[in-house]
């Protein structure tokens, strides 16, 4: 490999990174992350190039495409760009399955409508940790959980209970969950694939019901068995399953009994479902606990399937509804959040 190939790799990370130096974090964790990277950066740039062999290349190009990376999920992650609000939702579901400050919840914000995706890579490849410690001295204290979402849809409460599903398949990365029921049952990896969806879907209806349900029969609607992911019929039916509590889906059963033998935690539904009063009158609702957020979620898809006129007497038309029913969520997060930092504060003078 070229060193001016490197160098030039190097350059555009250089660029890339400049514009990423005044970025200002909610969260100390993601500082100290970007800190790290700064230190790494520079190792990277103070390299004589000349005397790296062909291997030694290649290993410094996956170094710098991991700077990369970290980089475009740190600037969609700041105090200007973040979904606080979703976000927090999905660290509240993570702090009951991990008991650790080590993985922080990061977001990427696409152009495609349809561009919801988790990727392992920064949360989950621990040897590229140990080379980054290993070759250059540097040490990564946490992790980041990469979630992809929709630009134009960062603030859709509707759409993006499909969060969940996310943050299900690092749960079931993080654990191996699907992994190792294919090594103990010896299924083929396509099986592997729909258990891992399985698994994700069903993360999910803990926290927000069946209302993931609604937007993955309008995106991927009557889609049929792919060899990475079931039909969508099967999937709505594995939730609506586990909602009803039955205990005759042998997917269903094995999941649940190797998700508690795996992290001790039980698969069963996390909420306690709110009124829909407040929201019908236009009132953001009052929240008191993690159980009661997350429902919030089901009160807004509720409201939306039904008729317009449910809301008041109002004249509104669905435009209106829409941006109703996605504002009073984000309020009732926000005063919710807003109640629980004070709380954390006050618990620790």
């Amino acid at each position: 490999m070229k060193p001016e190939l490197l160098s030039l790799h190097i350059s555009q990370l250089l660029s890339s990174f400049e514009r990423s130096k005044t970025n200002v974090y909610a969260d100390s964790r993601k500082k100290e992350y970007h800190e790290q990277l700064t230190l790494l950066i520079s190792k990277i740039e103070s390299l004589d190039l000349r005397t790296k062999t062909y291997k030694e290349s290649l290993i410094l190009k996956e170094v710098i495409n991991f700077c990369f990376l970290s980089i475009e999920f740190l600037d969609n992650s700041t105090l200007v760009n973040i979904p606080h609000e979703i976000v927090f939702c999905l660290e509240e579901a993570l702090k009951e399955w991990v008991n650790s400050d080590k993985y922080i919840i990061v977001t990427s914000l696409q152009n495609n409508l349809q561009s919801y995706s988790f990727n392992p890579f920064l949360a989950l490849h621990e040897p590229f940790y140990d080379l980054l410690k290993g070759g250059f001295g540097i040490e990564f204290n946490h992790r980041l959980i990469q979630i992809n979402l929709p630009k134009y849809l960062s603030h859709d409460y509707l759409a993006n209970v499909v969060l969940y599903h996310e943050l299900g398949h690092f749960i079931d990365s993080r654990f191996q969950i699907s992994l190792r029921l294919q090594r103990a049952l010896g299924f083929p990896e396509e099986i592997l694939n729909h258990y891992s969806e399985f698994f994700a879907d069903i993360f999910a209806s803990q926290y927000i019901g069946n209302a993931s349900n609604f937007y993955l029969d309008y995106i991927a609607h009557k889609a049929p068995n792919s060899f990475t992911h079931p039909s969508t019929d099967s999937r709505i039916d594995i939730v609506n399953d586990f909602l009803a509590n039955s205990q005759k889906n042998p997917i269903i059963e094995n999941l649940k009994l190797a998700t508690k033998k795996i992290t001790t935690k039980e698969l069963k539904k996390q909420t306690q479902l709110l009124s829909e009063d407040d929201f019908v009158n236009f009132i953001p609702t009052e929240v008191n606990s993690p159980k009661e957020l997350h429902s919030l979620f089901e009160v807004g898809w509720d409201l939306w399937t039904k008729d317009v006129n449910e809301f008041s007497t109002r004249n509104i038309d669905n435009l209106g509804k829409y941006r109703i029913i996605n504002n009073l969520i984000e309020k009732s997060i926000n005063n919710y959040m807003v109640t629980s930092q004070y709380n954390n504060v006050f618990n620790e003078e």
